[in-house]
């Protein structure tokens, strides 16, 4: 029984992990159309993606901390 629960867990959190991937992309999306970024500077540009890849990496490796240990609870 505690493997399905460690399962659904996994599940549950590598859900949540795209879902947040996602959600920030979508937003980042419309905020580089709507701040009208593709037609500032290059050095805004680049900030821009700097800011947004530092937002996704933050959101990745919180989750897979929270997979991981899921997984070694197994």
């Amino acid at each position: 029984m505690r493997r399905m629960a460690d399962r659904q867990e996994q599940k549950k959190n590598l859900l949540i992990l795209v879902a947040s991937v996602v959600t920030l992309d979508t937003i980042m999306i419309g905020a580089y159309f709507a701040l009208h970024v593709g037609g500032r500077a290059v050095k805004t540009q680049q900030t821009y993606v700097a800011a947004w890849v530092v937002l996704t990496l933050i959101i990745v490796t919180t989750m897979m901390k929270r997979i991981r240990a899921a997984r070694r609870r197994r």
